[in-house]
């Protein structure tokens, strides 16, 4: 039962009390009138007032009892209404709880999609740089091979440069010590030829030698007929053996020397003239420095050297 309905059922009650009395007094009062005349009903106005009296303290006690409930109902209504005002208040909080909670968890999103952004810009980054590495590391490779490569390369410069220069020395070295001072050759020219004439510098193709050389202002003790040979030595000094060496002796220094020429003939030696041999090469040649010298029986007028790869 609400307030309300309290309050109505306290009107009707007190409504009905009301009438109640009036009615009571007005009949209370007929009754005396009438006694004289009704005695016979004062017994039963009597009854009907002990009724009515019970009646009045009957709805007195429901009064003080609806009145009761009323006030009980207005302090369960104000409970209710400070849980409601808490329910409220704890609503809002809640609320307000919640947005902050979509804040955060908006942030956090964002913050996470900034990460995942990062995350596959680093992957890419990581991507790139392997495969830069793995380019880095074959060309690293490559550097090494190349390295490797050009420092025996540079040894075998090097090498080849000490044996050409200790050829040179040794050159120089037999030309004054075994020439025959004006009587020398000159403008000597070494030629390596394949099969079809034309030069080569390969080894493996070298199949002809042509030295050709000037002599020029022979003394004219030397003027007339001479041995010419043609002598062919690797970087050792070791001589090429044809399969029909030719071997002669020759005076150096006084003293004399032996020599295994690839090929020897008489030559009329005049005051100015330009010599050639050609020699078919017997076996293949390896590859190194070669010199070719000119021989006479008087001495060695000449030197020259060439490169086989």
């Amino acid at each position: 039962m609400n307030k309300r309905t309290l309050t109505i059922i306290a009107v009707i009650l007190a409504l009905l009390f009301v009438g109640t009395l009036i009615w009571g007094v007005t009949t209370k009062s007929k009754l005396e009138a009438d006694y004289t005349e009704k005695s016979g009903e004062a017994d039963q106005l009597a009854v009907l007032r002990d009724n009515l009296m019970q009646s009045v303290d009957s709805l007195d006690q429901a009064f003080t009892q609806v009145s009761e409930e009323n006030a009980q109902l207005q302090g369960e209504l104000t409970d209710a209404q400070e849980t409601a005002k808490r329910a409220l208040y704890d609503m809002r909080q809640a609320q307000r709880s919640r947005e902050n909670d979509n804040n955060v968890a908006y942030q956090m999103r964002l913050q996470i999609e900034d990460l995942i952004n990062v995350r596959t810009m680093l992957e890419t980054s990581i991507t790139e740089l392997e495969t830069e590495n793995q380019t880095l590391r074959e060309s690293n490779v490559a550097l090494r091979r190349d390295l490797s490569t050009a420092k025996t390369e540079a040894y075998e410069a090097t090498k080849v440069a000490d044996n050409l220069s200790r050829m040179n020395e040794s050159m120089e070295a037999d030309l004054e010590r075994m020439t025959l001072g004006a009587f020398r050759a000159s403008a000597m020219q070494v030629d390596l030829l394949r099969k079809n004439g034309s030069n080569t510098a390969n080894a493996s193709r070298a199949r002809r030698i042509t030295v050709s050389f000037d002599l020029t202002d022979v003394p004219r003790e030397y003027l007339g007929v001479r041995p010419i040979y043609l002598v062919l030595t690797d970087e050792r000094a070791t001589p090429v053996i044809s399969d029909n060496p030719v071997r002669a002796k020759s005076v150096v220094n006084g003293a004399e020397k032996d020599i295994i020429a690839l090929e020897g003939r008489d030559v009329n030696l005049e005051r100015n003239q330009r010599l050639t041999f050609t020699h078919e090469l017997d076996d293949k040649l390896a590859e190194g420095f070669y010199r070719a010298e000119i021989y006479t029986d008087v001495g060695m007028l000449g030197s020259a050297k060439v490169q086989l790869r």
